[in-house]
């Protein structure tokens, strides 16, 4: 990327509690991000693999936490790792956070097998041929499957995790079937759902979801999780994660 610092901007987010810079064009984190991360952050321990992480606002958020002891960002685009470094570097996780370019689909030829606690990823929720593509590269790979489908981020994700580990995803409700699929199928039983809905009154957009390598058949879905009030503002429970960054 040609005169890269002309193309990213520094945003101080939730009242300066969360700094990043982003792209003026092109791939920008959303409010999934915030939700996985508050989501994850009360049972992501140990070593933990950001699969996909973007502008690595995840790892940002982890890194606060003393359960987390390191945690490795995984990323395929180039100007998006330097990105997520950049963003390493400013919020000062150097200590803590690594970024690594590497195919999700080639995991095992980077890490060794089971040698993560915790997975955490935010992966594509359009198969190809659905939907329509962002022209934008950056936003049509994080949206689109295209250098990594659903199967290649759950089964790398099963590929890392140590057996009884914690992998946590954001996801869309109406290709749940097919996570909850993947994950059975590589070891990986779910075992908590949150929904977020819009409002009170829209059916949910988002699913967070919990599973452990491993683990039993047992599962629970949480309370709904509702973003705005009917006058557009935050609801209290949006606005107490808000916080917590």
């Amino acid at each position: 990327m040609q005169n890269n610092s002309a193309k990213i901007e520094l945003h101080e987010l939730f009242n300066g509690r969360l700094n990043l810079y982003q792209a003026k064009k092109g791939y920008r984190f959303s409010i999934d991000s915030i939700l996985l991360g508050h989501f994850a952050s009360k049972k992501a321990v140990g070593k933990v693999a950001d699969l996909g992480t973007g502008s690595g606002i995840l790892p940002v958020l982890l890194a606060r936490h003393q359960k987390v002891e390191n945690i490795i960002g995984i990323e395929i685009q180039k100007e998006l790792l330097k990105l997520a470094e950049k963003n390493i570097n400013h919020n000062n996780c150097q200590g803590k956070v690594t970024i690594k370019c590497a195919d999700i689909k080639k995991v095992k030829e980077v890490f060794s097998p089971e040698s993560f606690d915790t997975v955490i990823t935010n992966p594509p929720f359009y198969s190809l041929g659905t939907g329509r593509i962002n022209p934008d590269s950056e936003n049509a790979i994080a949206r689109h499957e295209i250098k990594g489908t659903l199967d290649d981020f759950i089964a790398g994700s099963s590929f890392l995790l140590k057996f009884g580990g914690s992998f946590f995803a954001v996801y869309r409700p109406a290709r749940l079937a097919d996570l909850v699929l993947k994950m059975r199928n590589n070891r990986i039983e779910p075992k908590t759902f949150q929904f977020v809905h819009p409002n009170k009154s829209e059916p949910a957009n988002i699913v967070l979801v919990e599973g452990i390598k491993g683990a039993g058949i047992e599962m629970k879905i949480l309370s709904p999780f509702i973003l705005y009030k009917d006058n557009g503002k935050y609801t209290e429970q949006a606005n107490a994660v808000f916080e917590n960054i």
